[in-house]
């Protein structure tokens, strides 16, 4: 590890002084990772839709850039809405002294965390950077870098260009097939599948080195340059990797990289899906042209000029083209009479083409299917068809598999953001920070968990069956901080019954299993407690068995009165 000092800082000013090198490890990677990514979440032009059909007609390429629309924008947000689902409903449980914790609270640390992770390495930049900065009240903070703007990196060091202090311009990378016609406009601007170049100007720009124990400001000048040194907190990190998925080395990939491939081949297909609407999918028209009776191959006598030494000109009739079209100015297609009757009776004057059905059905079809692996590659969950509804075991199938993949993402995601949190935090002389991952997301809205649990109690399967079953489903697809958790916990305890179905009470209430006072505590328990939780909305911050003392109250009110009714 290197310590620098005033005396050989110069030769970190010259490691990291000047343009990177793009086609280095690990800076091609993120620039293709990235790329790659915004092609679908930024909506970005993708490049092989312009380059792979080099001999198509050129007026159906110009019809395809023209027309370009990002079809796969929608999809890719889909599943990013379901990884965001990791905090939604359960943000962070975080354990620690009562002095971090109100540090914490007044921070926007949790916030710039998860907005990071959103819109920054799941959907812009997979390898963006945590490092952290000296505030301008002389408090440590946290930036996040983006890959572009990293200059230099290793195991215990990052150097980047301080953006927010230096000054640059930004270039629009235009591609060939753009170049020709391209006109600046803001939607042109956004389809450029590269993201616009920050040129910074050398006698303009600040670099911020960060070493292990080391902060170092460096402020360039042209060739003069001024240092300014500061001391980072033992056990403190100088950078953090926020990517959840580690590919190799320095290189992470966006949680949602599995839609990648199918996002890009169906892309392709819809682009080719355009150019064949825009050629064969319309009705095309031929029609019979005779030869010009004005002239001899496009040719007609004129008068010898200088302009036409030769004496002849092109036809003002038929514009050199030595036929003559049948069709008048108001659509009205004229035939001339061939002296052979026969003739007249088997050649049309004008005809139409229509294309074959088939290859346009199939043409239309085939990127949606691609497009929907893609969306099951992030598990986008599809909207039933009429006749082809789901079957329970294949919707549990994919909540688990749902389930394990963003169980797996979230390991990623709060080992970083626990890291992040303990370095500004040690950073700024507070104490440690434990943060719990949570154990259950909220895959299903509020609606769809109450249909699941109504076809779990509602099955034939033996009550112990359906109980370890239903509090799976609880511990897994249900958020921890969804008010259902707690109710289920407290009917659980008051209804031996909660989770039997009314068949099952009607066969046991027939075979005097059950009294009659079993069925009412069945019946108002819920309805009950419900009731209690709308008069009193901080309800469930009491302790349970405060809550269940009030509740068999009610219950022994409402069981002793026959006329009772619920208010």
């Amino acid at each position: 590890m290197t310590t620098y000092s005033i005396e050989n800082v110069s030769q970190l000013a010259k490691k990291i002084k000047g343009n990177r090198d793009e086609n280095a490890f690990p800076f091609n990677y993120w620039n293709k990772k990235k790329l790659d990514l915004q092609v679908h979440t930024k909506g970005k032009m993708y490049e092989k839709t312009m380059t792979v059909f080099k001999n198509e007609e050129p007026s159906a390429s110009h019809f395809v850039m023209e027309t370009y629309e990002p079809i796969t924008k929608s999809s890719i947000w889909k599943g990013i809405d379901n990884i965001s689902r990791i905090f939604k409903n359960t943000g962070f449980d975080i354990t620690t002294d009562a002095k971090t914790s109100r540090f914490i609270a007044q921070s926007d640390i949790k916030e710039k965390i998860i907005d990071n992770f959103v819109n920054g390495s799941m959907s812009s930049d997979p390898n963006i950077f945590a490092v952290p900065y000296m505030g301008d009240q002389e408090n440590w903070e946290i930036r996040f870098i983006e890959s572009h703007l990293i200059t230099s990196i290793d195991k215990e060091s990052i150097s980047f260009i301080d953006e927010t202090h230096s000054t640059f311009e930004i270039e629009l990378a235009y591609y060939p097939f753009l170049r020709k016609n391209h006109q600046n406009t803001y939607k042109a601007d956004c389809l450029l599948s590269s993201y616009p170049k920050k040129i910074f100007s050398q006698n303009k720009i600040r670099y911020i080195y960060i070493s292990r124990e080391q902060y170092i400001i460096i402020d360039f000048k042209g060739e003069v340059f001024t240092a300014t040194f500061h001391t980072l907190a033992r056990g403190t990190y100088p950078y953090i990797a926020t990517g959840v998925n580690k590919e190799f080395g320095f290189v992470s990939e966006s949680p949602v990289s599995p839609f990648v491939p199918f996002g890009n081949i169906s892309l392709l297909q819809h682009r080719a899906a355009r150019s064949v609407e825009n050629i064969f999918g319309y009705p095309r028209m031929s029609e019979m042209e005779l030869p010009c009776d004005h002239c001899h191959q496009g040719k007609e006598k004129c008068e010898i000029t200088e302009d036409y030494p030769l004496g002849e000109r092109e036809c003002t009739k038929c514009h050199g083209t030595g036929s003559l079209s049948l069709q008048s100015i108001f659509k009205i297609y004229k035939r001339k009479l061939s002296e052979d009757p026969a003739l007249n009776a088997d050649i049309d004057p004008v005809k139409f083409h229509t294309p074959d059905v088939g290859i346009l059905e199939y043409i239309s079809q085939s990127w949606k299917d691609t497009l929907r692996l893609g969306e099951d590659a992030i598990y986008v969950q599809q909207i039933v068809e009429t006749g082809n509804v789901q079957s329970a075991k294949s919707r549990e199938k994919q909540l688990e598999q749902m389930y394990s993949w963003l169980d797996r993402l979230s390991n990623f995601f709060y080992n970083s953001a626990s890291r992040i949190i303990n370095n500004v935090c040690l950073l700024n002389g507070y104490g440690h920070v434990s943060i719990e991952k949570p154990i259950s997301f909220a895959i299903m809205n509020e609606l769809e968990s109450f249909e699941y649990l109504n076809m779990i109690v509602n099955s034939n399967s033996p009550i112990f069956i359906k109980t370890v079953h239903i509090e799976n489903f609880l511990k897994k697809y249900i958020s921890s901080s969804n008010p259902i958790i707690r109710v289920v916990d407290l009917l659980k305890k008051v209804d031996v019954f909660c989770f039997y179905s009314m068949d099952d009470l009607q066969k046991m209430s027939n075979s005097g299993v059950i009294d009659d006072k079993q069925w009412k505590i069945h019946a108002y328990a819920f309805p009950l407690l419900n009731q209690m939780y709308a008069l009193n909305p901080e309800l469930f911050l009491q302790d349970d068995n405060e809550i269940i003392k009030e509740l068999e109250v009610r219950l022994g009110a409402v069981i002793l009165s026959s006329n009772a009714v619920l208010l």
